[in-house]
């Protein structure tokens, strides 16, 4: 039995063999080391018995030992029928072909369906897309990243606050929302500006409450720079007698100090950075699971040194995703660079560096009007800063009234 195993996916054929004892032809097969089963004698001269296909070859080269008459009949298994099939050459290009054009067609964008949003917008929306390569009858391999689509037409289209594109078959959804104008703001809650900092204050603009501070006041952190709490008279009926009424406001406005850093940093002498040369290379590749096998781009990477970015796309067939995946690489060239400073440059490097990060800290508002160096040191090939830096920011800070 165990012989047989798996005689309908190799394939094999019947053995007709005519002469005198046959069955001595099957023992001379046996002998060879050649499987046979289902052998039965149908007459004194005559037998019958299967074999594999693959093994036609060597039966052939036994039967001319003995003087026996064989035929082959009744070829079966799935070698076989790719073998029928192999020889209908124009079935299988026919297969191929519309496998082709169905695996082209399941690839091309053949609706762009832009919902949420007013028709002006969806015009630009659609105006966008198009320049992005987006549009129905686009090839879908050709297109951009979705998610660097998406950042693109949000930054193109400013009536948008949100924009996602989600690519179902052959459609693409895209889904926005708008950005809500709101006339009038809203009362905001009563409350008095205190100093989030300490500081001399250089310059106030108030919109709402009552300011118990002037300018060149030093305040310190928690003092109370505008009260939410006003005073308002008012005349009591026929009376001239007026009287103060307090009422509590939401203080609004900026209060502008000359605030005060201290930071230490340090830079080193020696600095290294990498820069693209411009040249690249691109190779695709079909991954299939685990396995990835190249398509175009066989050549050895010329650089030294690379920066690769990867871009993966799945394959459809109609509505559903293939595991398939293409996979598109770009090369590019990287060379790699060493400077060695001056002290001075150093320095300099440093303190920019302090600055632009204070200035992100604090925001655009905050302005860094000078700064002192208390001390630097040079060791192990760094120099080390000691920096006193003055800022001019806003300093006023909400607090409820209770």
């Amino acid at each position: 039995m165990r012989r047989v195993q798996g005689k309908k996916l190799v394939g094999f054929v019947t053995v007709h063999v005519q002469g005198k004892n046959p069955e001595f032809f099957f023992q001379a097969c046996a002998n060879a080391k050649i499987p046979v089963w289902d052998i039965k004698k149908t007459a004194t001269n005559h037998c019958v018995g299967k074999i594999y296909l693959l093994h036609v070859k060597r039966v052939k080269e036994i039967v001319h030992q003995f003087d026996y008459e064989i035929q082959f009949k009744n070829r079966k298994g799935y070698v076989n029928y790719l073998l029928q099939m192999w020889t209908r050459k124009e079935i299988i290009a026919s297969i191929l072909l519309c496998c082709l054009i169905i695996f082209i067609l399941s690839n091309i964008v053949w609706k762009v369906n832009i919902t949420g949003v007013s028709v002006d917008v969806e015009k630009k929306i659609n105006k966008q897309l198009t320049s992005y390569g987006l549009y129905e009858g686009a090839w879908a391999y050709s297109l951009e990243s979705l998610d660097i689509i998406q950042q693109d037409v949000l930054h193109a289209v400013p009536e948008l606050l949100y924009i996602g594109i989600q690519k179902k078959g052959t459609t693409y959804h895209v889904d926005g929302v708008e950005k809500l104008i709101i006339e009038e703001e809203e009362k905001g809650p009563a409350q008095h500006l205190k100093a989030s900092k300490s500081g001399v204050i250089e310059k106030m603009f108030v919109k709402k409450g009552l300011p118990v501070v002037e300018v060149n006041d030093f305040v310190s952190k928690g003092d109370l720079l505008v009260s939410g709490v006003i005073n308002e008279q008012k005349q009591d009926g026929d009376n001239s007698e007026q009287e103060i009424a307090q009422e509590a406001v939401g203080a609004e406005g900026d209060v502008y100090a000359n605030t005060w850093y201290e930071v230490t940093v340090s830079s080193s002498l020696h600095s290294y950075y990498e820069k693209l040369s411009g040249e690249k290379m691109k190779k695709y590749d079909l991954k299939f699971g685990t396995v990835q096998i190249p398509v175009w781009g066989f050549k050895k990477v010329p650089f030294d040194r690379i920066l690769v970015e990867k871009e993966e796309k799945p394959l459809y067939f109609l509505k559903w995703e293939l595991p398939i995946q293409f996979i598109q690489q770009t090369i590019y060239n990287k060379s790699s660079f060493q400077h060695t400073r001056s002290k001075e440059e150093a320095k300099q490097v440093a303190i920019d560096h302090v600055k632009e990060d204070i200035q992100r800290k604090l925001g655009t508002d905050a302005e860094i009007q000078k700064y002192y160096v208390l001390h630097e040191t040079e060791e192990n090939g760094k120099v080390k800063l000691n920096l006193y830096i003055s800022v001019l920011e806003n300093i006023a800070k909400g607090t409820p009234i209770h």
